[in-house]
């Protein structure tokens, strides 16, 4: 049977689908939308009190980004990464932390981490060698901590000149870290690596050693940590992704390494994340869909939301550490961009505005 052939054109089809693609582009990058305006150029993006967003984007579609939030012009520069060095960030940066004149973005799935200039964030250079880092913390003029979801151990980094410099083993992954007295306190989050262990302690290091030298045991999956005006270490445990444990918020002496004070949620299907304390540390806040607030002297938790999820998806919060002023991000479905809230410290929403694809954690400049 003799077939009619095709007629169709391609080139016009391509051409079509090359205006689509630039009009898109135009809009996404240069329009206004109803949650403010989203900027490409980095030229000031920097100058003034603002936070860097890190945009976590689709695990393994490396479409990651940073943004900034000017608290000055209340205005969200969007990508500024890609603005500034014409490449993108990669797959999934998780974290942010301001060193000098240096921002250092540790990207996760990527396994490194992209140190960039706060004046036009412009590249530096680029530490590779990780496993798979999360987050970043100094401990001296020379070196900083990085914690780990996969590898057994934190990698040691020389801030001066940039490279690795070792390792401490841990047998067990990193999360979270605080610095009080000399020493680090490590949350050992995930055992998705390590299941024969609980992913339940705080692995305790002497940052002169660069050694392990302690433990204590908190609830199931420690996930965000934060030090109060009293110097104690609060400590927010989610009880596991399926609800294995109910969660547990302790109050941990860095000094005896006694635990204080336990307390449990009523709701055993509660999953509380990102703990986070006010400009005095008296006064913590977190997410268990919604944002909970409580004075550091409370005996018991707040059982009613200061501020209700209602609609929207909180996946991070942050709290500016001069003004206690309150952000948190809204993941919307994890595909499209996402939300960045900001409130003021009684709980008055006072603007949203748009950021990129999984708004995650929050680093105040």
């Amino acid at each position: 049977m003799n077939r009619k052939k095709s007629t169709f054109d391609f080139s016009r089809l391509a051409l079509i689908w090359a205006l689509f693609v630039a009009v898109n582009a135009i809009m996404l990058y240069s329009c206004r939308d109803d949650y403010g305006e989203i900027k490409k150029n980095t030229s000031l993006y920097s100058k003034g009190k603002g936070l860097f967003i890190v945009n976590e984007g689709n695990f393994g579609n490396g479409n990651g980004s940073i943004s900034f939030f000017s608290l000055d012009s209340l205005k969200m520069y969007n990508d500024i990464f890609y603005s500034a060095n014409n490449r993108p960030l990669g797959d999934v940066p998780v974290s942010i932390t301001l060193l000098e004149e240096e921002s250092w973005i540790v990207v996760n799935n990527s396994g490194k981490i992209e140190i960039v200039k706060n004046s036009d964030f412009s590249l530096v250079t680029t530490i590779t060698g990780f496993t798979s880092p999360r987050f970043l913390l100094k401990v001296s003029d020379k070196k900083a901590y990085v914690s780990d979801l996969y590898s057994d151990q934190i990698t040691i980094v020389n801030v001066k000149t940039k490279k690795i410099e070792g390792h401490i083993p841990i047998k067990r992954s990193s999360e979270q870290m605080v610095m009080v007295g000399g020493r680090v306190f490590s949350a050992f989050w995930s055992n998705f690596n390590f299941p024969e262990f609980e992913n339940n302690q705080l692995m305790i290091i002497d940052i002169e050693k660069d050694i392990v030298v302690d433990s204590i045991q908190v609830g199931k999956e420690p996930n965000s940590m934060v030090l109060d005006a009293n110097n104690k270490i609060w400590v927010l445990c989610s009880g596991g992704y399926m609800s294995e444990e109910t969660a547990t918020l302790h109050r941990i002496n860095p000094t005896t390494l006694q635990t204080e004070v336990i307390h449990t949620f009523s709701d055993p299907f509660a999953s509380p994340t990102s703990l986070c304390i006010n400009a005095t540390g008296d006064t913590l806040l977190y997410l268990n869909q919604g944002i909970f607030r409580m004075s550091v002297t409370e005996d018991n938790l707040p059982e009613t939301a200061f501020i209700p999820q209602n609609s929207r998806l909180f996946n991070t919060l942050g709290i500016d550490p001069m003004t206690s002023e309150i952000f948190v991000t809204d993941a919307i479905d994890y595909q499209q961009h996402g939300l960045i809230l900001h409130f003021s410290r009684n709980g008055e929403l006072k603007g949203t505005y748009s950021a990129g694809i999984i708004p995650g954690n929050l680093c105040f400049n």
